[in-house]
């Protein structure tokens, strides 16, 4: 849709999830849509061991470095990034601080490259399966990591999804949440 696009999850998830999607429906994409690559991102792999020259991973608890390590590769997507979504990420406790971390890196590393030192947008898609750990992931973006949070009404969705085509029920929409996270810069 003319974006160019980063698509990260574990190894597993890329090769029996991701990578068939993206293949599947790349077709159905008018030409010129942008880009995309699915690269692995495991969030408990500490941000300053990151990579961005790797096409394959940007981090990995089995990440080997590769021979062109540190090398700047043009082909490459890497930040700064306009938009960041997360959807389908909040559900064990242990992951809520590496999620909040990553995010932060992303979104610094955004301000930090960008020529307008803006952050990106980050929206956080959940569903409300423990209102306990969503609660302390909100707590901890604002508190802990300097993001706004603002939660996108229902109304402003459900415009949103009519304008691009699709029709949902309220129903459909029950226990699932958009947060609109902005780091403070």
């Amino acid at each position: 849709m003319g974006w160019d696009v980063i698509a990260t999850d574990l190894q597993d998830v890329i090769s029996s999830v991701l990578t068939p999607n993206i293949s599947r429906n790349r077709a159905h994409l008018p030409p010129g849509s942008g880009a995309i690559e699915a690269r692995v991102l495991d969030w408990t792999v500490p941000p300053d061991q990151w990579l961005w020259d790797d096409p394959k991973t940007i981090a990995s608890q089995r990440l080997e470095k590769p021979s062109n390590a540190g090398q700047h590769n043009p082909t490459l997507l890497q930040p700064p990034f306009d938009l960041i979504i997360s959807s389908d990420t909040l559900y064990v406790a242990e992951l809520v601080t590496p999620l909040m971390r990553s995010l932060h890196t992303l979104s610094r590393l955004s301000v930090s490259t960008s020529a307008e030192g803006r952050a990106p947008p980050v929206f956080l898609c959940v569903e409300r399966r423990d209102s306990g750990l969503t609660d302390r992931a909100l707590s901890e973006a604002t508190e802990t990591w300097g993001f706004k949070a603002e939660r996108v009404s229902h109304k402003r969705l459900a415009k949103a999804m009519e304008k691009g085509g699709a029709r949902w029920q309220r129903g459909d929409w029950d226990g699932v949440e958009i947060w609109k996270l902005v780091l403070k810069t």
